[in-house]
């Protein structure tokens, strides 16, 4: 074995979004925070029947709290408490916009829509970007190699590494306008690669070699 040779590279690979999480609230206010709460869940009881007889979703409440006015520097409203339930609307993105209608004309709110790629199609779109980056890895180090008259070998050594910041395209979700079509979702991934280096002869004699019976 003459030595070795290092080389890192990156891919890219890309896809619409496949999966939405639309973020609702249900508001309730009362004279006491046990009316704010009746409240706040009879509104969100509303609100999800709504959406479920519209769109296949998936929901799940992930907030219940309380607002004592008399307690706030700045109250939002002349009622004594206010009661907030909030809970996540999963779907497809291509439902993102009947759920918010949905939510809105039931009496909630809308927070935020959050689009992101489901767990399978990330898998396929990192494992894309892998085999992407060690070709591109292994192109590199044929040419440096060939500089010095040397051949590549086998990988002795492949590591994975967290890309350069500011260098890459986003590699998450994020919060979009459900008028507007998603963009694409990213995931690149960054490979260091460690190479045998060969004399040149002996490459060729070996690509020789594998043609005869």
């Amino acid at each position: 074995m003459t030595g070795t040779v290092t080389t890192t590279a990156s891919a890219t690979r890309a896809a619409a979004p496949d999966s939405a999480t639309v973020a609702v609230t249900a508001l309730g206010e009362g004279s006491s925070a046990a009316r704010a709460r009746e409240r706040a869940r009879n509104r969100a009881a509303t609100v999800r029947t709504a959406i479920e007889a519209t769109a296949e979703v998936t929901i799940e409440t992930v907030d219940h709290r309380v607002t004592n006015s008399a307690a706030a520097f700045e109250p939002e409203t002349d009622a004594a408490f206010r009661a907030v339930e909030e809970f996540h609307v999963r779907c497809e993105p291509a439902a993102v916009a009947t759920v918010v209608v949905e939510a809105t004309d039931g009496g909630g709110g809308v927070d935020h829509v959050q689009f992101a790629l489901t767990d399978a199609t990330r898998a396929d779109l990192q494992e894309e970007a892998m085999t992407a980056a060690v070709d591109r890895a292994r192109q590199k180090a044929d040419r440096l190699a060939a500089a010095e008259g040397l051949a590549v070998g086998s990988a002795q050594t492949i590591t994975t590494q967290p890309a350069r910041p500011g260098s890459e395209p986003v590699d998450d979700a994020w919060e979009s306008d459900p008028a507007v079509h998603p963009a694409p979702i990213s995931v690149t991934e960054r490979v260091e690669v460690a190479y045998e280096l060969v004399a040149a002869e002996a490459t060729r004699q070996s690509g020789d070699d594998s043609g005869k019976d």
